[in-house]
């Protein structure tokens, strides 16, 4: 499923467009948004990276650099950090630099048992399993993206001055929601309420906020991205406060 970045720009890597560099807020499992670094290949889904790792994938980048331009052959060992594995291989004849993520989501036995046969005997309970995404960065890749990294790095720091604000409206917008719809509550009501109220909400949400260069430079568009890029979030968060 798409996952929708909030107040987001997008930088390519290669002349191709096919390696790219997004840069936007996520909401965690929490149900806070935080800025993020994806990493994307040929597929939607990428490798996102915080602030942490994001920071210690930028502090190895001289090895990788010098790795790509450099032509011994000499091994370089993989280096890792959280979830993100960098490995130093080949990929149609010149030096690569593969970057993986890997995830262990607890899943239901039935949904695994396909992929591995010999597990099959074993009893329906929930297992671990993990999941990986890789993408693969030649040299000129590579130089795309130390080109637009000091770009990156201050969209990252403009979206950290202003996540407080973000969470705030996020905040006030399921507040207002939920006074408008309990107790007599399901997800089609909710949108039924909301599609009628849709301005008055929005006018109520942005008298809470009281940082006016946010409300005058990001309101209207994290508003309108709020409703309609992650309406479903929102529904789900009130009928979870709700108890439902």
């Amino acid at each position: 499923m798409q996952q929708y970045l909030l107040l987001s720009t997008t930088y390519p890597l290669n002349s191709s467009h096919t390696k790219k560099l997004h840069v936007g807020l996520q909401s965690t499992k929490e149900g806070i948004f935080e800025p993020i670094v994806k990493l994307t290949g040929n597929y939607a889904e990428g490798i996102n990276f915080d602030s942490n790792t994001w920071k210690q994938f930028q502090e190895n980048m001289g090895l990788m650099s010098t790795y790509l331009s450099e032509s011994s052959k000499t091994k370089v060992n993989p280096i890792s950090f959280a979830n993100i594995f960098v490995s130093f291989t080949s990929a149609y004849g010149a030096k690569a630099i593969l970057v993986t993520h890997k995830e262990n989501e607890n899943v239901p036995k039935e949904v695994s048992s396909a992929n591995t046969q010999a597990e099959s005997a074993q009893p329906p309970t929930k297992k671990r399993k993990s999941y990986s995404v890789a993408i693969v960065m030649q040299q000129a890749t590579f130089q795309g993206m130390e080109r637009v990294i000091k770009c990156v790095d201050a969209h990252v720091n403009q979206l950290t001055s202003v996540i407080d604000n973000v969470n705030e409206c996020a905040r006030y917008l399921i507040k207002e929601i939920e006074l408008l719809t309990n107790p007599f509550i399901d997800a089609e009501i909710i949108r039924l309420v909301f599609r009628g109220n849709k301005e008055a909400i929005e006018r109520t949400v942005r008298t809470q906020i009281n940082n006016l260069t946010f409300l005058e430079t990001y309101f209207n568009i994290l508003f309108l991205e709020l409703t309609e890029l992650k309406f479903n979030e929102i529904v789900n968060i009130v009928l979870t406060n709700c108890g439902l």
